[in-house]
């Protein structure tokens, strides 16, 4: 498979300049850092042996960071030296592009309406071994195109070429985009905001994803605060097994800290 960047599918330079607060790079703070690697080591177990090398993220609502969580979690497996994509399934409201400032003329959307080939959608080396598939343009029936044979024949010719592919999707209270690629992905993630997500919520998500083929490989919970680490106003928990987060049973355990 080619990677060559297409009329109207380049990354915008400048890319590595990009001061993002919560985008990993070269200054990103080691507590952030060593969180997403030990997320990252908590997903690989958690795909076990499947032979599907892949994420699916969501959350219930919006505004959790469940797309900063995915790009993260992305980047984080390319220092693996693994070839990584990172595919923007939300076709609603779409933001990868706009995070990463990539171009967004061809994407996921044009692929499976057939408007442009797989190497057209692709961005390439955004960072080294991180490649992004975003959105594309909206669609009318995006459930209606995800959930489709041309969608999952997508994932399964990308695996061939992919270590690992991390899909953002929307959240659940809007749609369960999330739960189509239940049947040819590795397992959900679910991403919860701190002093955000309620618990009602959370039981919600849980129960949807539950409806889910796919395996549910844990909770990511963001924009978290340590008493014991007042420089970080910025840390992500995950616990695995897919159980319930309460903020009153969390322990130091649970904390993915150094």
């Amino acid at each position: 498979m080619r990677y060559a960047h297409r009329k109207g599918q380049r990354c915008l330079q400048g890319y590595e300049s990009i001061t993002r607060q919560f985008i990993l790079n070269e200054n990103t703070p080691f507590v952030i850092t060593e969180a997403y690697s030990k997320i990252r080591t908590n997903l690989i177990a958690g795909l076990g042996d499947s032979p599907y090398r892949s994420v699916v993220v969501t959350s219930q609502c919006r505004e959790e960071g469940k797309t900063t969580t995915a790009i993260n979690i992305a980047l984080s497996f390319s220092r693996l030296d693994k070839r990584i994509l990172l595919i923007d399934a939300d076709l609603r409201r779409s933001g990868i592009h706009e995070t990463l400032r990539l171009k967004n003329r061809f994407g996921l959307s044009t692929i499976l309406t057939r408007e442009s080939d797989i190497y057209s959608g692709i961005c390439a080396e955004v960072r080294k071994n991180f490649h992004v598939m975003p959105s594309g343009p909206h669609l009318q029936n995006p459930s209606d195109i995800l959930g489709s044979a041309e969608t999952e024949r997508l994932v399964r010719i990308l695996y061939d070429y992919y270590d690992y592919i991390i899909i953002d999707t929307p959240p659940l209270c809007i749609a369960n985009d999330s739960l189509l690629f239940g049947g040819y992905t590795g397992g959900t993630a679910l991403v919860l905001r701190e002093n955000k997500t309620t618990h009602t919520e959370l039981k919600a998500a849980l129960s949807t994803i539950s409806l889910s083929k796919a395996k549910f490989l844990g909770v990511i919970k963001t924009h978290c605060s340590l008493k014991y680490d007042k420089s970080s106003d910025y840390r992500t928990v995950i616990e695995e097994n897919g159980g319930t987060v309460e903020d009153d049973t969390l322990t130091d355990e649970d904390v993915l800290e150094e």
